[in-house]
C-alpha cells in the first residue's frame, strides 16, 4: 500500500536538498530507519558487489582456468553467497515508510528469493572442499552462479539506492562505470583527510608544549629565548614546515574537494609555513642583534648604561614581534584542528557511502569483507549523503551517466 508523502520536508545537517517524509513519520523514525535498516543495507549490498567483482570472469576463462584459481573463485562465490544469507537477507526483511522505498525493496527481497531457491541452492549442493573428480561441475555451476549472483546485487543496489529519498539520481548513474570511479575518489579523500585528522590530533598536544607554553614565557620575560630554551620550538617550527604543510598539500591535490573546502585549506597550507619562516628568520636576527649589542665596547658607565636599554629595547621589540607570530601560527593551527574533524563530518554526509577500510584489515589473511561497511554498532558515521557524490574540482558536476 502506498504512503501518502507529507508537505513537510526536512533538512538534515550537511544535506543540500530537503527530504519530504511520508504522513505521520518524523525525522527520528527517519534516522532509526537509515541507520538500522537502510544504510546497512546499501553497504552490504555494494560490500558484496566489490567481492565479487574480483572473481568475475569470461564463462572461457572459468572453463579453462588452473584448479588453483577455480578454487580461488569458488571460496569467494561461497563467501558472497554466504554473506547474501546472513546479512543482505535480513536487511531486506524490514519494510520502509517511504512507498518508492518500499516498492523497491519488495522486488529486491522478491529477486532475492528467487536466488536463493535456485543459484544459492545449486552451490550448496557442493561441499565447501570439492574433491578433485567434481572440478568440472563446479566450473559449470560458476559459469552460471556468478552472473546471476552479480546481476541480483547490481540491480538489487541500483534499485535501492535510486529511491532512497536522499538520492537525485536513477538507478542508471548507480549502475554505470561513473559510479565506482566517483565512489573510489570519496572513498580516497574520506581516508586521506581521516588520516590527517589522526595526524593532527597527535600533533596538537606538541603544539601546547612546545608553542603556547613559549608564547607565556617569552610574553612575560619580553626577552629573545637563549637557543637551548628555544631548541625545542624550532623544532617544532621544521615540522610544521616539512611535514604539516606537504600533508595539506597532498590533500589539496585530491579530487572530489568543494571549491570552499579548498579556499580554506589553502590558506591553512600558505600562511602557516610562510609564519613559521618569518618566525625563524626574526628569532635569527634577533638573536644575532643582541649578540652585537654585547659585544660593544663600552668606556664610559654612560656607554654601558646606554648599551644596556638598547639591548633592553631590541629584546623588547623583538619578543613583542616573537609572540605575535607564534601566537598568530598558535590560532592557526587551533583553528586547523577545529576544522578538519567538520570538514571529515561534511565528507562523510555526502559520499554516496561511508565504507571504513583500514590498513589492518587489508594486511590480514582472512579479513572480514563487510567489516565498517554495515556500520550497525555506529550510528555517528551510518550518515549518508546520495545527493551529491565527490565531483573534480574546481565546481560539482552532475553526472550524465
Amino acid at each position: 500500500m502506498e504512503t501518502r508523502q507529507d508537505s513537510r520536508s526536512f533538512t538534515p545537517f550537511g544535506m543540500d536538498a530537503p527530504i519530504s517524509l511520508p504522513s505521520g513519520m518524523t525525522m527520528a523514525d527517519w534516522t532509526v530507519e537509515k541507520i538500522r535498516w537502510q544504510n546497512p543495507r546499501i553497504r552490504a549490498l555494494l560490500g558484496c558487489i566489490r567481492l565479487l567483482g574480483g572473481v568475475l570472469e569470461s564463462n572461457y576463462a572459468i572453463l579453462h582456468c588452473s584448479p588453483e584459481r577455480l578454487l580461488e573463485i569458488w571460496r569467494k562465490v561461497r563467501q558472497v553467497s554466504d554473506l547474501i544469507r546472513t546479512e543482505i537477507r535480513p536487511l531486506m526483511t524490514s519494510p520502509s515508510r517511504f512507498a518508492d522505498l518500499e516498492s523497491a525493496r519488495q522486488r529486491s527481497e522478491l529477486a532475492l528469493d528467487m536466488l536463493l531457491d535456485t543459484v544459492l541452492g545449486d552451490l550448496d549442493s557442493f561441499p565447501s572442499q570439492v574433491p578433485p573428480d567434481r572440478l568440472l561441475e563446479v566450473r559449470k555451476v560458476l559459469c552460471v552462479s556468478i552472473g546471476k549472483m552479480h546481476s541480483f546485487l547490481q540491480d538489487a543496489f541500483g534499485e535501492i539506492m535510486a529511491n532512497d529519498p536522499r538520492s537525485s539520481h536513477d538507478a542508471d548513474y548507480f549502475l554505470s562505470k561513473r559510479f565506482p570511479q566517483d565512489l573510489d575518489e570519496a572513498e580516497w579523500l574520506h581516508s586521506t583527510v581521516s588520516r590527517l585528522q589522526d595526524y593532527l590530533t597527535n600533533f596538537d598536544r606538541q603544539r601546547a608544549k612546545r608553542l603556547t607554553t613559549v608564547i607565556g614565557e617569552v610574553g612575560r620575560e619580553q626577552a629573545i629565548p637563549v637557543d637551548s630554551r628555544w631548541e625545542e620550538t624550532a623544532l617544532f617550527l621544521d615540522i610544521l614546515l616539512e611535514v604539516l604543510a606537504p600533508k595539506l598539500k597532498e590533500v589539496l591535490a585530491l579530487r572530489g574537494i568543494r571549491f570552499y573546502e579548498m579556499e580554506i585549506l589553502d590558506r591553512y597550507a600558505v600562511e602557516i609555513p610562510t609564519q613559521c619562516r618569518i618566525l625563524t628568520n626574526l628569532y635569527d636576527v634577533g638573536r644575532q642583534t643582541v649578540e652585537a649589542i654585547k659585544q660593544v665596547d663600552s668606556g664610559s658607565r654612560l656607554e654601558r648604561e646606554n648599551n644596556v636599554q638598547i639591548l633592553m629595547a631590541a629584546h623588547q621589540a623583538c619578543s613583542q614581534r616573537l609572540v605575535e607570530l607564534m601566537t598568530a601560527i598558535d590560532k592557526e593551527l587551533r583553528d586547523l584542528v577545529a576544522f578538519v574533524p567538520i570538514w571529515l563530518d561534511s565528507i562523510s554526509n555526502r559520499r554516496a557511502l561511508l565504507l571504513k577500510r583500514s590498513f589492518d584489515d587489508a594486511q590480514s589473511e582472512e579479513p572480514n569483507p563487510l567489516d565498517g561497511m554495515l556500520g550497525m554498532d555506529e550510528p555517528d558515521t551510518a550518515e549518508i549523503q546520495i545527493e551529491e557524490t565527490t565531483r573534480p574540482l574546481p565546481l560539482p558536476i552532475q553526472s550524465e551517466d
